[in-house]
């Protein structure tokens, strides 16, 4: 059952920081799992102890992690480039930065959205409760009026009556739709087309680019300072983008810049989706050689707006 061998991301923190250590230190990687998987969590420690066995028969240990759904694209690039340049244990300090900084960023969004969470819930239920027991009982005290009722009250009886006479065939229409949305967003089409409408929204969609743009920002520095290529630093973002449109646009980014354009040329041809402060400050690290310390910069940047626009467009 996947719900029951997941791992937390926070264990996910504190295995690959003590990883390092040990590797720093200088002790063999099944050695190390073997000592990790001793106060590991049930699902991280049959992981390691399995792991462990593989790693004595010659298999990397980024192939331990990739056919497991715990550990994602990103995870998996950050080890398999410091098995491929030597700088593992370095890479996994920076592998944990990002795990912990992507935590603190969803931990401050789930915070930031548990006061809305809690009135969309709150009025679901009071439209519920409204709905099956008050406006039922209200439909007969306002038929024995002769007077004319507002438009809208009008539509409250309606649906009050509606939900009184045919409750089943409501539900079993309700599930259907819930379904049908369902099987929607498994199609890329249909899926692309709602990123591309999202975006454009008011609020919301200012709101999900600041997102984006964090995360693109804050695994970029990560993945630049670990010594990964631009070319490969962009398929590991385009790999690991939520968003279509993203996905998309960083994908073309990454063949162009393997082409030989410049990166900051690349970003301008999506003024939409990078704006002017994030490519100005990728085309001054781009020139001065320092654009691990640039894409920090705009993340630092990013992460440090994100959390207000999040509070005062959900509290307002």
């Amino acid at each position: 059952m996947p719900i029951l061998n997941k791992i937390s991301t926070q264990e996910k923190v504190d295995f690959v920081r003590n990883l390092s250590l040990l590797v720093r230190s200088g002790a063999p990687i099944d050695q190390s799992f073997g000592v990790l998987a001793e106060q590991a969590s049930p699902s991280m420690k049959k992981l390691l102890v399995d792991g462990k066995k593989k790693v004595e028969k010659g298999t990397s240990v980024s192939e331990v992690f990739a056919n497991n759904a715990n550990f994602d694209g990103v995870f998996i690039s950050f080890i398999k480039a410091g098995e491929e340049s030597g700088t593992l244990s370095e890479n996994l300090e920076y592998l944990a930065d990002w795990l912990d900084g992507s935590n603190t960023l969803e931990k401050e969004i789930s915070s930031a959205t548990l006061y809305p969470k809690i009135i969309v819930t709150f009025a679901g239920i009071m439209g519920l409760i409204l709905a099956l027991w008050v406006l039922p009982s209200m439909v007969q005290v306002f038929k024995t009026l002769d007077v004319d009722l507002p438009f809208t009250t009008v539509i409250l009886l309606n649906v009050a009556n509606a939900v009184d006479t045919y409750p089943l065939e409501i539900i079993l229409a309700i599930i259907l739709i819930l379904a049908f949305v369902v099987i929607l967003f498994q199609i890329k089409a249909f899926k692309r087309l709602f990123y591309k409408v999202i975006l454009r929204t008011p609020v919301i969609g200012p709101l999900l680019k600041d997102y984006e743009l964090a995360i693109i920002a804050q695994l970029g520095a990560v993945l630049l300072k670990s010594g990964t290529s631009i070319g490969k630093v962009f398929d590991i973002l385009a790999d690991s983008a939520s968003n279509y449109e993203y996905k998309d646009a960083i994908t073309d980014i990454s063949e162009r810049v393997k082409k030989g354009t410049s990166l900051v040329e690349a970003l301008r041809s999506y003024p939409k989706l990078f704006p002017s402060i994030f490519s100005s400050v990728v085309a001054v690290g781009e020139e001065t050689g320092s654009l691990g310390h640039s894409f920090g910069s705009v993340s630092a940047y990013l992460l440090l707006l994100l959390p207000l626009p999040l509070l005062c467009r959900f509290t307002k």
